[in-house]
């Protein structure tokens, strides 16, 4: 339950207005998209531009602030941008939420086969039950599903209506983002306690305070959105791409199912998200973080955001052979 928003010609922004239901932000979500695309085969990366092309809205939001004339910079442009359009669209009056009861289907516009926001596609809730709380079970659809419908779709050479819930230009910035949220651990899990029986929506209604501070109604999910950093410069995006695929290289990092991407998630969240015992965290009583604890954060970040972008290199190189 979980959300925000081109570098330059690779990776600068405009920054979605602010929910409940966020995942990595732009930073994060642009930084996986670039080690991913940087990644992909000669055959696997034509496709991908080629999907891009015939997305919707490939010239209105992907080349939006993209000056460059060069095509290859625009389409590894394109491509990072279309990483955060499942979040930018949330903010965007063309589409609207079907998850509230008394939702109104917006216009249908030329190329989309919906103009839903699908926000219940960014996250899958296993359940943390530290204290023994009963649990919900989230509905379909959610991150699992999706990726599990929408990976074997991607490769799909058959002619597609581009209205079609099957078409792959729709699907890509799905998979993208979907693929990036859910190694973001608090996109994996909500922690139900006897003191908190709906659950904590992923970390969002988990007030906190920092260690050494921090900005007042913070939540615990808003930390971990943002533990990869909120520049959006060039120089910081290759010193972090950088640093990220040199401690972590790409190696043993090819797993290519989901359940086991979230399986993941669910651990890391057990061993290094919830690590301050069951207080609950109200706005009137934050939760103080112990010491050390953002720079962790931060550390176990980057480690996600470099396998997360070679995973989805090696789905994409597998499937748009």
């Amino acid at each position: 339950m979980r959300f925000l928003g081109l570098l330059t010609a690779s990776f600068a922004i405009v920054f979605p207005a602010a929910s409940p239901a966020l995942a990595w932000n732009a930073t994060g979500h642009r930084l996986i998209a670039a080690i991913a695309y940087d990644r992909l085969t000669p055959k696997a990366r034509a496709r991908v531009d080629a999907l891009i092309r015939q997305h919707p809205d490939y010239e209105k939001i992907f080349l939006r602030d993209v000056s460059s004339t060069d095509p290859t910079v625009r389409a590894r442009a394109a491509f990072i941008a279309a990483s955060v359009w499942p979040d930018n669209i949330r903010g965007d009056p063309r589409f609207y939420d079907e998850t509230r009861s008394n939702a109104s289907p917006t216009q249908l516009l030329p190329g989309f086969p919906d103009m839903a926001r699908h926000t219940t596609w960014h996250y899958y809730d296993t359940p943390i039950t530290p204290d023994g709380a009963e649990a919900e079970k989230q509905k379909p659809p959610h991150a699992l599903s999706e990726l599990n419908r929408i990976i074997p779709l991607i490769g799909t050479k058959a002619e597609v209506p581009p209205t079609s819930a099957s078409n792959p230009a729709y699907l890509l910035p799905w998979l993208e983002h979907i693929e990036g949220d859910v190694h973001q651990p608090l996109h994996c899990v909500s922690r139900f306690l006897k003191s908190m029986p709906k659950g904590d929506q992923g970390g969002n209604l988990v007030y906190i305070i920092g260690a050494n501070g921090g900005p007042n109604g913070r939540n615990l999910h808003s930390l971990w959105d943002g533990a990869a950093g909120r520049d959006t410069g060039d120089d910081y995006a290759a010193k972090y791409i950088a640093d990220a695929t040199a401690a972590h290289p790409p190696t043993r990092h090819n797993e290519k199912r989901p359940e086991k991407w979230i399986e993941e998630g669910y651990k890391i969240a057990v061993s290094d998200v919830y690590t301050f015992g069951l207080e609950t965290g109200t706005r009137d009583h934050p939760v103080t973080l112990p010491s050390g604890y953002e720079a962790n954060a931060a550390k176990v970040a980057q480690q996600r955001i470099a396998i997360a972008g070679y995973r989805l290199a090696a789905v994409l190189n597998e499937k748009l052979k």
